[in-house]
């Protein structure tokens, strides 16, 4: 693969990621509403090895939270290291179906917002400088 080829990848990840941040930041949980969740359990299963010889897991999260008046228990779709059994975190659930849950991805979604643009922004910038070099080698 061509290095312009690379770098119009990078380009087109950059901005993927920050279009994955702007719909986790503003959009997964459009007109959600905020609770707190109690960790009941996680549940740890061994994926396999990657190709580096590290152990993949995967991680179901499991809590309990209060919605419209009624306690309920589900699956949290996502996993945080720092997540711990008894542990308060804030999710939202879907106020017309309150079994519907999210995790708060809004930090996530900040982070790929930053990291996306400052990719293709760099790999952009290293794009035009090789098309300099390549019209004025001398330079």
């Amino acid at each position: 693969m061509s290095r312009k080829t690379t770098l119009i990848i990078a380009i087109v990840f950059g901005v993927l990621l920050f279009a994955i941040g702007i719909y986790l930041s503003f959009f997964q949980t459009r007109g959600y509403a905020r609770t707190t969740a109690i960790i009941d359990r996680i549940e740890e299963t061994w994926r396999g090895t990657d190709a580096d010889g590290s152990d993949e897991y995967d991680y179901e999260v499991w809590v309990t939270y209060s919605a419209e008046g009624k306690t309920y228990s589900g699956e949290l779709d996502a996993y945080n290291s720092s997540y711990k059994v008894g542990k308060r975190i804030r999710i939202y659930y879907d106020p017309e179906n309150p079994e519907k849950i999210h995790g708060d991805s809004r930090k996530l979604g900040m982070i790929l917002r930053i990291a996306g643009p400052v990719l293709a922004a760099a790999a952009g910038v290293t794009l035009v400088r090789d098309g300099k070099k390549e019209q004025n080698p001398d330079a």
